[in-house]
């Protein structure tokens, strides 16, 4: 697991059986998006035990700066469900949360986030400015709890390294 910038762990030591059988088809999701020649990036919304949202990376193919997997899967859940709030909810995400990601993570109140690869230096969680658990933004949600390095391999080894 990895410690934020601040040097505090996020959630839990591991993830639990079900979250890691949805990074396995988070990284399917990602397999797709890589052989439609975007970053190789899968994320769902999970709650009480099913997918309810799911997205891979399309900046590329939808020519859209902001159409990231997180993002995707959080607009996905919110529309079948019809609600903008997520509590309770579960994102889990084959590559750490950008910060436009973690802002839409935040304002949605995922309650925790499941990672596969960090990317410290635009990471919300491991970057200089974690804002995915910074509990002291004015009036945002409370912060997610985190668990990362889920499948770490075999996320990485979706970028080749």
């Amino acid at each position: 697991m990895l410690m934020s910038s601040h040097g505090q762990y996020r959630g839990a030591d591991k993830a639990t059986p079900a979250e890691i059988e949805f990074m396995r088809h988070a990284i399917r999701l990602a397999q797709t998006a890589r052989e439609q020649g975007d970053m190789p990036v899968g994320s769902v919304v999970a709650c009480d035990g099913k997918i309810i949202g799911e997205g891979m990376e399309a900046v590329r193919a939808d020519n859209d700066l902001t159409a990231h997997a997180e993002i995707r899967a959080v607009q996905d859940a919110c529309k079948r469900l019809k609600i903008l709030d997520l509590t309770g909810c579960i994102l889990i995400t084959t590559v750490e949360p950008c910060f436009m990601c973690s802002f839409v993570i935040r304002s949605a109140r995922i309650a925790r986030v499941v990672i596969g690869r960090a990317v410290p230096h635009i990471g919300g969680f491991s970057s200089s400015c974690p804002i995915l658990v910074n509990p002291n933004i004015p009036g945002w949600s409370r912060p997610p709890s985190v668990v990362a390095g889920v499948l770490e391999e075999e996320c990485s080894a979706l970028f080749g390294s």
